[in-house]
């Protein structure tokens, strides 16, 4: 079995408690020690000594890698989560690999907290129902906050516009 392909499916309470169960075990696997992960940071940390660059060039590689397929349900939300080196592996053997925006955070995420960038992931909803539908993440670079949401076709830094979010819930890697 490939490494990170076993446990990608756990159970979770509904509503709100689900999803910060959820966002703890992303957080989990984002710090989670993966030798893909590092040998990749390793080699993308020579790209930029300019960390704003760095960052974006994180961005735009892992969007041009990654490809968006939503979760899989009938009645129920099946939410797989892929730890990071998993994600890269799919990415060194076949050129991309397919995920949902919980895959997209975990790798932002394990890359960037490697890179020694805070990340935060950050689940919102744009409904009256309040019920937590997306979740990017963001960084802190030199003291600015910067959105990453590699799934939209938007650029770098670009988020969903404030007043368009119903309710936010925030958890740092």
């Amino acid at each position: 079995m490939l490494q990170g392909s076993g446990e990608r499916f756990i159970e979770v309470p509904d509503g709100e408690a689900g999803s910060i169960a959820t966002l703890h075990r992303m957080a989990t696997l984002i710090r989670t020690p993966n030798p893909w992960v590092d040998d990749f940071v390793a080699i993308v940390s020579q790209a930029s000594d300019d960390p704003v660059e760095l960052a974006r060039l994180v961005f735009e590689w892992v969007r041009a890698k990654m490809l968006y397929t939503p979760d899989r349900s009938d009645s129920d939300i099946l939410d797989e989560l892929r730890e990071p080196g998993y994600l890269l592996r799919e990415i060194d053997t076949f050129g991309a690999a397919l995920g949902d925006c919980d895959d997209y955070v975990d790798l932002y995420g394990a890359i960037y907290t490697r890179l020694g960038y805070p990340y935060t992931l950050e689940a919102i909803s744009r409904h009256e129902d309040q019920m937590l539908d997306h979740v990017y993440g963001s960084i802190l670079v030199n003291g600015i906050r910067i959105p990453i949401d590699g799934i939209v076709e938007f650029p770098f830094g670009w988020e969903v516009p404030a007043e368009e979010v119903t309710y936010r819930l925030t958890l740092a890697a």
